[in-house]
């Protein structure tokens, strides 16, 4: 027998309370509810598809793109259900299809078993109806059966209408309340009663139910059928809509197949079996049931059965080391909180070619991922405590509650107030430099962006990157525990809003840097180099990273924590920008800056050079605020991010910014047409910007920059983030035979460096690190060859 599937999914969804995207395509535990309806579907034969759109067809559609044996048939008007049955089951007919249809809604994910039963059901009747037990589906339209025949359907908004007859006005809210009708309903139910008042009961193939008899029926619509195609469009035509909803109802239509004995009952005990949502919070529940439970997690990494994800992510060498790894993790996890249902996500450390310390300015990153991640395993709670453990015993275990955490900041209308609150500045001042604040930057920033409280978590991390080592260990651990925020949430959250929130997030630990790691670790792709644009965020081109080349990541052994006093050099860098902006802008009001990027693309770049000498070489606070008279308020915000640290550099700096900006947005063309030489060039030419030593950026320098017409992306600027050791590295790479380019791997004042070097000479490379740097200075090897590798996500889908 040949079997199709019409799903209805042309709703509003009204009650998720986000319109963004029909409420069909939204999460279930990583993956759309309507592929998870589908692949049910798909495993109990059925076939073909026709999915029934109106509001928001364009999300379903983009949803299901790569989905086989799809077609859609679009409902204008929101008519009712059996409205929208018929524009699916017609657009069947109209193909000549002759076998059975299941049809269902688009927000029931129903269990491959039930879908089968049907479809053995349907093989004597021309309609087969699933049925529940009222206790599980309470405000289902009840299935009246009388001696073990059934009669019809009867909506259960027209139940409590009929059971207002012969009861006056004042006691119709009493009754309704009773019968657990919601708002909405009860409201409707009483403006048709006013306007025609009731009788009691309804009459159903010949026979007459009163309204005390519906009430006590045991049976509720599970709204899912099954039908012989040419029957159900026949007997669609014959309903009307004269009921409660003012709809056409496909319920009505058992009362036509009940009339001629062509009706079964297959009834769904249940819950499980058929799961339903119609607000966010349900849909969360709903997903917990798609968590697999920790022992079946270990049971298949031990059986093999995620060799291929495991070599999708780290590569097919790697599978054996990573099999033992995550074992070790879910088993440690067992072992301290039970088998539950679980998620298990990773988040890579990235390595950023070109576009250093210019995200936050509008600038463009050139990104790749590393192999090396932070993998965590999480359950969800059902109140607001968030407790997090480490496989590494020097990350001690803790909690916290995320709605006691939030009012710290007392009643703070938006993210930057929260974190200038007394108390909250007080409380990370007395846990600088602890772990958690890196999960609390992402529960708390997600929090106060959502409009939801978010469940808490049992979490238990485990990392092999290199902290403090310029690639971004503490921003993997960000990513990683939003991914579970948004995975165990169900939250309808666009890439670019993702990376904005753990970007904000992580000004928790008082670093005011922008998103490019967040947002390298969340695009990453295996095998390609990322573009990456900032102010707005834009996913740019992917440039496929030739096999003939490979990246040497070698880490100093000098740490640069975010939290300790890097964080004040960090961010009076960045205020050095933001002055620097304000004075270029004061002097030229007639261009309309708005994004310090848009400097790079002033021309000639001789005009750059004039522009830059319109600022001072350095300027301190006190100079800074009788220079922008105007701008105290701003000037204080930024200088609250820091300690004074003296004078801002502002030429230096922002000739390093506008210079990099140039380099990063042409960078993408090098890469496509394989200039890896021209790459390493430009990648020296970034870290010299970096060093202890600048470049000279007097008005001398400048005004043979402009007599030269010397070109922008050649320039380097003055930013000053690197550290004798790591300049020591860079020296001695670029001496060695196959090294193109080298440059800072990070942030800077510590961490590693990256080299661009040929792949056949990488090994050889390594060992010149090992005796003359390592070896030298008495530190354990820490260089390595990568190539770009796999984005942040759910591991066990």
């Amino acid at each position: 027998m040949s079997i199709a599937a019409v799903i209805l999914c042309a709703g509003k969804g009204t009650r998720m309370n986000d319109d963004s995207k029909n409420k069909v395509c939204f999460d279930c535990a990583g993956v759309p509810v309507i592929r998870r309806i589908i692949a049910n579907m798909r495993r109990a034969g059925v076939t073909r598809f026709v999915l029934v759109v109106g509001h928001r067809a364009e999300s379903v559609m983009e949803c299901l793109a790569d989905e086989p044996g799809i077609i859609y048939a679009y409902q204008k008007e929101q008519r009712g259900t059996g409205h929208a049955a018929h524009c699916g089951l017609d657009a069947l007919a109209r193909l000549d299809f002759k076998g059975r249809a299941i049809v269902s809604m688009g927000d029931k994910i129903v269990a491959s078993d039930v879908i089968r039963m049907m479809v053995e059901a349907s093989s004597n009747a021309e309609a087969v109806w699933g049925v529940q037990p009222v206790t599980v589906n309470w405000g289902g339209g009840r299935v009246v059966v009388s001696e073990g025949r059934p009669y019809g359907v009867v909506e259960w908004a027209d139940v409590a209408y009929h059971s207002l007859a012969g009861h006056p006005r004042s006691e119709w809210q009493g009754i309704l309340s009773g019968m657990k009708l919601n708002a909405k309903k009860a409201a409707k139910v009483m403006e048709r009663a006013a306007s025609k008042l009731p009788v009691d009961g309804v009459d159903l193939n010949g026979r007459h139910f009163t309204s005390a008899e519906l009430r006590a029926v045991q049976y509720a619509n599970a709204g899912l059928y099954c039908f012989d195609v040419a029957a159900a469009l026949a007997a669609i035509e014959q309903c009307g809509s004269d009921n409660a909803q003012g709809e056409i109802y496909l319920t009505d239509t058992l009362e036509i197949f009940a009339s001629r004995n062509a009706a079964r009952l297959v009834e769904i005990e249940r819950k499980e079996d058929m799961l339903t949502f119609s607000t966010r919070p349900e849909l969360r529940e709903m997903s917990r049931h798609f968590l697999p439970d920790v022992e079946s997690c270990l049971a298949d990494i031990r059986g093999g059965k995620w060799n291929g994800r495991l070599a999708e992510i780290y590569g097919e060498a790697a599978v054996p080391e990573q099999t033992r790894r995550y074992a070790e993790l879910v088993e440690a996890f067992l072992m301290r909180n039970g088998n539950r249902g679980v998620m298990i996500v990773r988040a890579p450390g990235r390595v950023n070619l070109m576009g250093r310390h210019i995200d936050h300015r509008g600038g463009c990153t050139n990104v790749m991922t590393i192999d090396k991640d932070t993998v965590v395993v999480a359950a969800p709670r059902n109140d607001d405590m968030v407790n997090a453990a480490n496989m590494d015993s020097a990350y001690p275990e803790t909690e916290f509650s995320i709605s006691d955490a939030l009012a710290m900041g007392g009643h703070a209308p938006d993210w930057l107030s929260y974190l200038e609150a007394a108390p909250v500045v007080a409380d990370l001042k007395a846990h600088r430099g602890h772990w958690v604040n890196y999960i609390k930057a992402a529960v708390l920033r997600f929090q106060m962006a959502m409009d939801i409280p978010l469940c808490g978590m049992d979490m238990l991390f485990t990392g092999n990157l290199p902290v403090a080592a310029g690639v971004s260990s503490s921003s993997s651990v960000v990513v990683a525990t939003a991914e579970l925020v948004m995975g165990l949430n169900c939250l309808n959250i666009s890439t670019r809003q993702f990376i904005d929130l753990c970007g904000e997030g992580e000004w928790f630990v008082g670093s005011r840097g922008g998103a490019s790691d967040h947002a390298a670790m969340k695009c990453g792709q295996r095998g390609y180099i990322r573009q990456l644009r900032f102010k707005p965020f834009a996913v740019g081109n992917s440039y496929p990273f030739s096999d003939r080349y490979a990246l040497i990541l070698a880490d100093s052994c000098q740490q640069a924590r975010k939290s300790g006093n890097c964080k004040d050099i960090f961010n009076a860098r960045v205020a050095a920008y933001e002055c620097a902006f304000m004075l270029l802008r004061k002097a030229y009001p007639q261009r309309g800056w708005r994004e310090f990027r848009e400097l790079a693309e002033v021309e000639p770049d001789t005009e750059v050079y004039r522009m830059l000498k319109r600022l001072p070489l350095s300027a301190t606070r006190t100079e800074l605020a009788s220079l922008l008279p105007t701008q105290g308020d701003t000037l204080q915000k930024i200088f609250s991010s820091h300690r004074d640290l003296g004078a801002y550099e502002l030429r230096g700096i922002a000739l390093y910014g506008i210079s990099e900006c140039r380099r990063a947005s042409m960078f993408g063309e090098l890469l496509e047409r394989k200039e890896y030489a021209a790459i390493g060039e430009m990648m020296n030419i970034s870290h010299d910007g970096d060093r202890l030593v600048g470049q000279d950026c007097s008005d001398a320098a400048m005004d043979a920059l402009i007599a030269a017409a010397a070109p922008l992306w050649r320039q380097f600027g003055a930013y000053r983030c690197s550290t004798e050791r790591i300049d020591e590295m860079c020296d001695l790479l670029k001496g060695s035979s196959g090294v193109l380019g080298c440059s800072i791997a990070g942030a800077g004042l510590g961490g590693s460096v990256i080299a661009l070097v040929e792949s056949g000479r990488a090994a050889s490379i390594i060992e010149i690190l090992n005796a003359k740097y390592y070896e030298k200075y008495g530190l354990p090897p820490k260089a390595g060859i990568y190539w770009p590798g796999v984005g942040s996500g759910i591991v066990n889908i």
